[in-house]
């Protein structure tokens, strides 16, 4: 037991006869000291034992029982003690008054240097529980009072909310430190008198929690965006008005925990929860939850397939309608883990992408998609591959410096590689992308606009040459409806515009032959879809379609 909690046992009265058994077992122990000091030859022997039960009343007690204790003490060596019991020398007064007066000098040192000692302590415990900027509890207060609340069952249901200001730091940057701090103060202030416990809890620079005891999660929701109206009236610093933006997230005792971690913990995840939703105060919700789980479990995966080689590459032909052959092949990323049947490559993407790390799928799909080449062209077959870049993919120019490194290192021509990307990519931040679309042409390597006529801007970008497009790829859905007269218009029209620019066009989703036909009719160049060959591994494509290749590299540099 550590000298903070003797502090806090020592102060304790819900102990109930603590003080009497105290103040027995001390006097107790005076007599017996006393006795054992008799028979041990009198006062020249063990009299310091005596500083035990009177430094022990002084550490319970205090300094005016430890005097007291002192002189009962001091009688008990005193008048009647002999100095030397075998030969029967009593003590002189001087002696056994001097005694006491030590015994008191002691209990008064020690009592004054206890009380000093005591004050640091209930100072450290209160600043270990007060949050510094605010002056309002801590976590650390929150999770003792919850604990205590829960353990003596205080309550039967108990409500948390734990509230974002989440425009502070925003307000830190372009005001100024002082009054996002003062913002904080008094919004926290606010809460404490709108909720009226006296349990508001200040947890992070920019978070509280406020604890409503005997509410359910259902009246804490309304509470809650009652509190959040309030907020939305600016708050004035030094004549400044400041607009607060709150998000709040709700855990109710015990509907959703009875643990205390738990609750912390559901806490977080609720307002994160909000965070994600177009709402501003919500309470935990367990389906989310498991969804996130989910999606947090996929994670994980992904990445430990990126790892663990997981991955593997499938090639779906381009086919040039002139003569069928096979003028290049896209490049389609599949998982070997039976795991993700029922997650589309799509999603998983997506997964990558919000993570963060679809860079490094990328980069695999680039390094592989190289080798490839290289084993192809060792056989004497010149096929191009096209891979998909997403917008995180252009964020900087890793990717083209690593694809300049494999294909230096694989002794590949950089015409053999071409980078599609959607007009989602691109719209996001046209002037960056243009930027690195540039260098990605310096370099040798071909672009393509994939899923052409699915966004607003496509023509835009087509007519006005905005980016350095080899190729247009045309989307499905145009190729789907191609049968009809207008599509069929409108599709010719785009077609001899691509012409124009000197751009070849390519129709992605080609399915059946009478859209092959029509296609050959406008003047399309290339065709990919099941129409042909669906996608395969790279044995399975040329065993079947050996003679559909070109080995001419003229192929590629046009």
């Amino acid at each position: 037991m550590n000298i903070g909690k003797l502090f806090d046992i020592a102060t304790i009265k819900e102990y109930r006869y603590f003080d009497i058994v105290a103040s027995f077992l001390i006097f107790l122990m005076i007599i017996l000291i006393g006795v054992f000091v008799y028979f041990t030859g009198g006062t020249t022997s063990f009299v310091h034992l005596m500083y035990i039960p009177i430094l022990s009343t002084v550490f319970i007690f205090g300094i005016k029982e430890g005097i007291i204790a002192s002189i009962i003490a001091g009688f008990v060596l005193g008048p009647h003690m002999p100095m030397h019991v075998s030969e029967g020398i009593m003590q002189q007064p001087s002696s056994w008054i001097f005694r006491i007066v030590m015994f008191i000098i002691i209990t008064l040192v020690v009592g004054i240097l206890l009380n000093y000692i005591k004050q640091y302590y209930r100072m450290e415990k209160k600043r270990a529980h007060q949050d510094p900027i605010t002056g309002y509890p801590n976590l650390a207060k929150f999770k003792e009072d919850l604990t205590e609340m829960i353990q003596k069952k205080k309550y039967d249901i108990l409500s948390l909310i734990l509230f974002e200001y989440k425009n502070r730091e925003m307000i830190s940057q372009y005001v100024n430190h002082d009054t996002s701090r003062e913002s904080f103060i008094q919004l926290v202030k606010i809460a404490d008198e709108f909720f009226g416990t006296r349990n508001v809890y200040t947890v992070s620079t920019n978070k509280f929690i406020a604890l409503i005891p005997d509410i359910d999660e259902v009246n804490a929701y309304e509470r809650a965006n009652e509190f959040y109206d309030k907020t939305k009236i600016p708050l004035y610093i030094d004549t400044l008005p400041i607009s607060v933006i709150i998000k709040g997230g709700i855990v109710s005792y015990p509907n959703h925990s009875d643990e205390i971690n738990d609750i912390i913990l559901k806490l977080e995840k609720s307002l994160s929860q909000v965070s994600k939703s177009q709402v501003s105060i919500g309470v935990y919700n367990d389906g989310l939850e498991l969804e996130r789980k989910k999606y947090y479990d996929t994670l994980v995966s992904l990445y430990d397939s990126l790892q663990n080689d997981m991955f593997t590459l499938v090639y779906q032909p381009k086919v040039r309608i002139a003569d069928n052959n096979i003028v290049g092949v896209e490049a389609l990323l599949r998982l070997k883990n039976r795991d993700y049947n029922s997650l589309s490559i799509g999603r998983l993407i997506n997964i990558a992408e919000d993570a963060g790390f679809i860079n490094e799928i990328t980069k695999w799909v680039i390094l592989n998609s190289i080798k490839q080449i290289r084993s192809w062209q060792d056989q004497g077959i010149y096929i191009g591959v096209s891979i998909n870049l997403s917008s995180a993919d252009l964020n900087d120019e890793s990717i083209i410096n690593y694809t300049i490194n494999c294909l230096g290192e694989y002794n590949i021509e950089p015409f053999y590689i071409e980078f599609e990307l959607t007009e989602r990519t691109i719209i996001e931040d046209e002037k960056r992308v243009f930027s690195v679309l540039n260098k990605i042409k310096e370099a040798g390597i071909k672009v393509s606009l994939d899923d052409y006529g699915t966004g607003y801007n496509s023509l835009r970008y087509l007519t006005k040459g905005v980016f350095p497009y080899d190729y247009i790829k045309i989307d499905k859905g145009f190729i789907d409806s191609i049968c009809q007269k207008q599509n069929l218009s409108l599709l010719s029209g785009i077609i001899d515009t691509a012409h124009t620019l000197g751009i070849k066009v390519v129709a992605e989703g080609v399915e059946e032959e009478d859209q092959m036909n029509l296609l050959k009719e406008v003047g399309c160049d290339v065709i990919q879809g099941y129409y042909y060959c669906s996608p395969l591994p790279p044995e399975e494509l040329l065993g079947k379609l050996t003679s559909k290749y070109s080995s001419k590299k003229e192929d590629y540099k046009d």
